[in-house]
């Protein structure tokens, strides 16, 4: 007597999204929490060091997650196995994982300003193991609890702990030391309880590996070439020795946590887009921009009128954020919330890949000269005026398939 054939995945509730998308919130909010402490900690110069390893780790990140955050949802919700998905994922990110921390370690070292790179070293370390995160997972199965336990309270917790130690102390590198051992801990435990646990072949899990290797390296090209466009400005900037490298740094950092946030909310949604079939899931993929539209407004209002008063309050003296770099960091914020909505809710789960990298490649190629004649035409201001011309062109690109997708063309 053969065994039934696995049912297929049912579409996820509204209720999931809705619950993922708060615990994506709290991950979003957990080095905010820390920032004002941390730039206490360190100053303009030590907080410059922590930013610039930041940026490089979420590059690195994206390195060694090959695009899983991006397609991965869209894989889970739709397989009747989702652990041997979750199991692919693991042979790949750690392969990728041995050849991209040496190699942000160095970049770190190159890029630093500092005598001995470590805080920067250690930064892009621990901000590279983000590309562990199983944050993916969780949407594609519709388990906000995953998220929560496995994501969002150890980032709160490390975030935290990290930056109340390097505070009390007086040593930056406490935060990021201990940012770096805490994710590999949350990381091997949660590999073990969803991955590993259970009978599995290794055979069969290295053959998906080699398969996801190769049919989806489009999407992972594409997910690091939009991270570098939104970490390379910092960093070109301090590779150019710029003058306006220090006091982009707390506008870039801002900045950035809005685009975490935006990436944890949108993430959320992939799940339930992508596990409705036809013109049911039509139908909430232009929900989903709806929505999107609506926090792009409040995101970019909130940018313009609160970053520049309430950055040398939260942030301390030394960094300020002007009125005009506030208005473009506004735009850009917006642009990139719309963007994603399009790339990852609409373009990504009707099987568009070459299209979404192409969006990506026009941000990769824009972002340098955009930023560096920016830079030099008006310091900060020029060089954030870079960063939402980048936003807009994507937008734009995206815009242009996802009309089409909408329209059942």
């Amino acid at each position: 007597m053969t065994s039934p054939a696995p049912e297929p995945p049912r579409p996820h509730r509204a209720r999931s999204v809705a619950l993922l998308t708060a615990v994506s919130a709290l991950s979003a909010v957990s080095p905010l929490i820390a920032l004002p402490l941390i730039t206490r900690a360190a100053g303009p110069d030590g907080f410059a060091e922590i930013a610039i390893g930041q940026a490089l780790g979420t590059l690195a990140a994206t390195v060694i997650t090959f695009g899983w955050a991006v397609r991965g949802p869209v894989e889970v919700a739709r397989s009747a196995d989702p652990a041997r998905v979750f199991r692919a994922s693991i042979a790949v990110r750690g392969a990728n994982s041995l050849v991209a921390l040496p190699l942000v370690a160095l970049v770190a070292a190159l890029a630093s300003h500092a005598d001995d790179h470590a805080l920067a070293i250690v930064s892009a370390l621990a901000f590279s193991l983000q590309g562990l995160s199983l944050s993916w997972y969780a949407v594609g199965v519709g388990r906000p609890l995953l998220s929560l336990v496995f994501d969002a309270a150890p980032r709160i917790v490390l975030n935290l702990a990290g930056a109340v130690a390097a505070l009390l102390t007086g040593i930056p590198l406490l935060y990021p030391a201990l940012l770096l051992v805490g994710t590999l801990a949350a990381f091997l435990v949660a590999t073990w309880l969803l991955g590993l646990r259970e009978r599995f072949s290794p055979r069969a899990a290295l053959r998906d590996a080699r398969a996801a290797y190769a049919g989806g390296w489009r999407t992972a090209l594409a997910a690091a070439l939009l991270t570098f466009s939104e970490t390379a400005p910092l960093s070109t900037l301090g590779v150019a020795t710029s003058p306006a490298a220090i006091g982009f740094a707390p506008f870039d950092r801002v900045l950035k946590y809005g685009y975490i946030g935006v990436y944890m909310i949108t993430g959320s949604f992939q799940g339930w887009v992508s596990s409705a079939p036809g013109d049911a899931g039509l139908r909430r993929m232009r929900r989903a921009l709806g929505i999107h539209a609506l926090l792009a407004l409040v995101l970019g209002t909130g940018f313009a009128l609160v970053v520049p008063w309430a950055t040398p309050i939260v942030l301390g003296p030394g960094f300020d954020i002007g009125p005009l770099t506030a208005l473009l960091g506004a735009v850009a914020l917006a642009a990139m919330t719309m963007a994603t909505a399009l790339g990852m809710c609409v373009v990504l789960p009707s099987g568009r890949d070459g299209a979404y990298l192409v969006a990506v490649c026009v941000g990769a190629l824009l972002v340098v000269p955009a930023v560096l004649i920016g830079a030099a035409a008006l310091g900060v201001a020029g060089a954030a005026a870079g960063v939402a011309v980048v936003q807009l062109a994507v937008l734009g690109v995206l815009g242009l398939t996802a009309v089409r997708i909408l329209r059942g063309r």
